[in-house]
């Protein structure tokens, strides 16, 4: 065999040894090219998911209401949000609150009623929630007392606490159960409560805001004034060292107001009509 033939036959060897595996290869190549394009499409869109909407309830008409229950405390609650919003032609509030009412005595009004028949209304989309200045008490059923922070105590508020907040969740309402605020009485009892709705809110998916910590002065104790933006000092707590001044209870207000209000831009794109 020649040269030139031997070559010839060679190079023809070879082709048929590695013509496939160069297929292969840029097969391979290209399989890997078109899932890296995948991948890349998949991190632009990927992106941080849009957050899941608290409240769930749209109104048609475009106007949230809110309802604010509760005692004392609840009532200056709702003039501050009132104040803070009263510009604002997309949200109105309602007030529910009664003085002298909590939880346990039912005999004075029975907020698990209450709340029930107020969210079978199907009115409202929102509701603030601010019980337990009058919850220091012991519960009585059945002719015995159930005294505070007794065995039989915690049961019974416990229930009636967490089926408050479910009652409204289930009717579909964004519930802001709002914390006492720090006091110059019953400090450690209304801590105690505070942490009780603190739980019964995880539970249950409701919104507890945290009202004590933001009121309090930077060492943590109870405080009756305010640094404005100017460093100016206001005082917003009434004599009491319970209640607050009109002034107050816009700042009391403000800071569940916050978070409604942020609640509400998430809602403006998700929420479902009702």
């Amino acid at each position: 065999m020649c040269d030139g033939h031997r070559r010839f036959w060679v190079l023809s060897m070879m082709l048929r040894l590695f013509l496939p595996l160069i297929f292969v290869w840029i097969g391979v190549g290209a399989v890997h090219a078109e899932n890296k394009a995948a991948s890349d499409v998949n991190l632009e869109n990927a992106g941080s998911p849009k957050p899941a909407s608290y409240i769930g309830l749209k109104p048609r008409n475009g106007v949230y209401d809110i309802v604010v229950m509760g005692d004392s405390l609840a009532n200056g609650l709702h003039q501050g949000l009132t104040q803070l919003n009263k510009d604002n032609p997309g949200l109105k509030t309602a007030r529910k609150s009664k003085v002298n009412t909590g939880l346990v005595r039912v005999d004075r009004y029975d907020w698990n009623k209450g709340a029930k028949k107020i969210a079978r209304t199907g009115k409202y989309q929102v509701a603030v929630v601010l019980l337990g200045l009058n919850d220091l008490q012991s519960i009585r059923e059945k002719g015995k007392a159930h005294h505070f922070q007794t065995d039989g105590w915690v049961e019974r508020y416990k229930d009636r606490t967490e089926r408050m907040m479910r009652d409204l969740r289930d009717a579909g309402i964004a519930v802001y159960w709002t914390s006492i605020p720090i006091t110059t009485r019953y400090q450690k009892e209304y801590e105690y409560l505070n942490g009780f709705y603190k739980q019964a809110a995880a539970k249950t998916g409701v919104r507890f805001i945290d009202t004590w910590s933001a009121l309090a002065d930077p060492e943590g104790n109870y405080s009756a004034y305010w640094k404005d933006e100017q460093g100016k000092q206001l005082e917003i707590r009434a004599r009491d060292g319970v209640h607050f001044t009109p002034f107050g209870y816009q700042i009391f207000a403000g800071i569940v107001n916050d978070a409604l209000q942020q609640d509400l831009a998430v809602a403006a794109g998700t929420a479902i009509s009702r």
